[in-house]
């Protein structure tokens, strides 16, 4: 996994010493209020990290942490991912409380669609909300993924489902350059 800078945030690929911050991010009820089950414990937190941490060794993507670029304070993380083989892959993002509302996650998650479609080359992006979170919504439109309705989540319940095709990615950096 690669490092990946954008106007203000620096993306850094997950390392262990990240575990005791990320460990306090999902402990809080209300950063976790839309995010799977919920709340996790230390343990539950630690074995899902090092799932992507070797995820992130085997396949060169995974976890990052996203850093202000100009103060190094951690703001969250985000991540993508393939559940189980021949899965698409999933892109998914949380942020402290201190960092909600200052576009960080748009920028995040735009990041990580261009990694996706531009260096990996993969072939389908989704993602998965809760449909009450009205914030990461409007996160993954403005990220350039499409809303395709309700579905079973990854998590067994009825979550809205985003997705983006490389071809849909490139059909719209194509038209952004022809401005």
């Amino acid at each position: 996994m690669r490092q990946l800078v954008t106007p203000s945030l620096r993306l850094d690929p997950l390392a262990r010493a990240d575990f005791p911050w990320l460990f306090a991010l999902y402990a809080d009820a209300e950063v976790m209020r839309y995010i799977g089950t919920g709340v996790r414990t230390e343990e539950q937190s630690g074995k899902n990290l090092e799932g992507l941490l070797e995820q992130g060794r085997q396949r060169g993507f995974g976890y990052w942490v996203l850093r202000d670029l100009r103060s190094n304070q951690p703001l969250g993380g985000a991540l993508l991912m393939v559940r189980k083989p021949g899965a698409p892959m999933e892109l998914g993002f949380l942020l402290a409380r201190s960092a909600w509302g200052r576009g960080i996650a748009t920028e995040a998650a735009r990041a990580l669609v261009d990694h996706t479609f531009g260096d990996l080359e993969v072939p389908l992006l989704q993602a998965f909300t809760d449909p009450a979170n009205a914030a990461s919504m409007a996160v993954l439109r403005k990220a350039g993924l499409r809303d395709t309705g309700v579905s079973t989540g990854p998590y067994g319940t009825p979550d809205r489902t985003f997705q983006l095709t490389r071809a849909e990615w490139l059909a719209a950096r194509a038209g952004r350059k022809n401005l």
